[in-house]
């Protein structure tokens, strides 16, 4: 998976100084690439991390997921959340319109196959989203702490896993409200970080005053 994102980052940075990028994907692979290259350079291996690695071997590895450009600019230009995290949120959000369907390019006997490996993507979007999840939660302080700020999240894993094997993750995640609140909650990660270690010491804290009243 490095040896992968490393060689899509070495592509990305030929073809900007060999040409004017002005397509969609090719930005925006270019913008997570960057993304990526500033992770590395921090030595940062967390949830964003894994997500952007996620998104960076899926894009440069295939040519048949392509983003509309005002899609693309609101992810790589956002000042909210870090690009990866704005791609997930817009692909969650916003589902297949996000997608640029214009297929003028593409062989009339190829459109199917690429339709299919759009459908198959956004399919896994679900999945992402719980992984993303669960590697924020393990970089907190106790194991209940992110359901606890942001409760919409209570029980959100679980429905996902059942309704992949009994129906459909998508039922799931037209609601569209919820989700946006929880990405509107998970812009101050960093605070709710902060309360977990102070929770934790609260709860270790009065644990001892029983112990040694």
């Amino acid at each position: 998976m490095f040896k992968n994102s490393l060689l899509a980052l070495f592509l990305i940075v030929i073809i900007g100084h060999s040409t004017e990028i002005k397509a969609a994907p090719n930005y925006l692979l270019r913008c997570l690439a960057k993304e990526e290259e500033g992770l590395h350079k921090k030595n940062v291996q967390d949830a964003n991390f894994r997500l952007n690695q996620e998104f960076v071997n899926e894009l440069a590895s295939s040519n048949d997921i392509n983003l509309k450009k005002n899609y693309v600019d609101d992810v790589c230009q956002s000042r909210s959340f870090s690009p990866s995290v704005a791609l997930l949120r817009m692909l969650l959000l916003k589902e297949h319109q996000i997608y640029d369907l214009s297929l003028s390019e593409v062989d009339v006997s190829m459109r199917p196959f690429k339709m299919a490996y759009i459908n198959e993507f956004q399919k896994q979007v679900p999945r992402i989203f719980i992984q993303y999840l669960s590697g924020l939660q393990s970089e907190l302080a106790t194991p209940d702490c992110l359901e606890r700020y942001i409760p919409e999240l209570a029980g959100f894993s679980e429905k996902i896993k059942y309704l992949e094997e009994e129906i459909s993750a998508h039922q799931l995640i037209t609601q569209k409200n919820k989700i946006e609140s929880m990405f509107n909650k998970l812009k101050d990660f960093q605070t709710i970080k902060k309360k977990c270690i102070a929770d934790k010491k609260r709860s270790e804290s009065a644990m001892k005053k029983k112990k040694n009243p």
